[in-house]
């Protein structure tokens, strides 16, 4: 049934958004669309669009990128629709994993009621020490992009999700697969990708609460 429809990812890059996206390939679904919700001339610290375009281009796949703004609700389901009504999107990925923001439910899934699209979310609920362990069978290549004071320090910037660092996490006071913020990641290779992405990870930024990689 997947293969006849069209599904897109909600894509930022990070470790669950490919996940998702493996996990969607596996079960059958003809992914044609990378897609970004985002306010008007973002600049994100943690997910930075260039890479962003460098991982759909190792993908082998658009990246559409959809502006949202307040009011949230509405623009989201706006954008919903655009994907539906623009695009011929059937059906949207996430990478979500657990309630963010006091939301009681997935958020994509309630903006997209009414919308004609539907959501799958692979991850949603999973057991976080599965899910981060899953990179690692999958042989997914993550570097750390941004990480919070005080539970990391620079040294963690451009590191990667490896066993050795997957047991320094387990000794932290944070949620392993960093779902309050604690940290954020970037996708440098993945089984779907065509080429692993190259990168610099020499210059780190430091902030008041958090340090990043330009």
């Amino acid at each position: 049934m997947n293969k006849t429809k069209n599904t897109a990812i909600l894509w930022t890059g990070g470790k669950d958004c490919a996940l998702a996206f493996l996990k969607a390939k596996e079960a059958g679904h003809n992914i044609t669309y990378l897609v970004t919700f985002a306010p008007e001339n973002a600049s994100f610290k943690a997910h930075n669009l260039e890479l962003i375009q460098k991982q759909a281009n190792a993908i082998g796949l658009p990246h559409v990128k959809l502006e949202v703004k307040a009011p949230m609700k509405e623009s989201y389901e706006a954008a919903i629709t655009t994907l539906k009504n623009s695009y011929n999107v059937d059906i949207l990925v996430t990478g979500d994993i657990d309630e963010i923001d006091g939301h009681p439910n997935n958020w994509i899934e309630e903006r997209s009621k009414n919308t004609g699209v539907s959501v799958f979310n692979p991850l949603w609920k999973k057991d976080r020490s599965y899910l981060i362990n899953e990179l690692i069978e999958n042989n997914f290549e993550v570097i750390f992009s941004l990480v919070k004071k005080p539970f990391f320090d620079e040294k963690w910037v451009g590191r990667r999700i490896d066993l050795n660092s997957i047991e320094e996490l387990k000794k932290l006071n944070i949620d392993i697969c960093g779902e309050n913020g604690e940290y954020h990641t970037m996708t440098l290779n993945a089984p779907f990708f065509k080429n692993q992405i190259q990168l610099n990870i020499s210059d780190i930024k430091e902030e008041e609460y958090y340090f990043y990689l330009t």
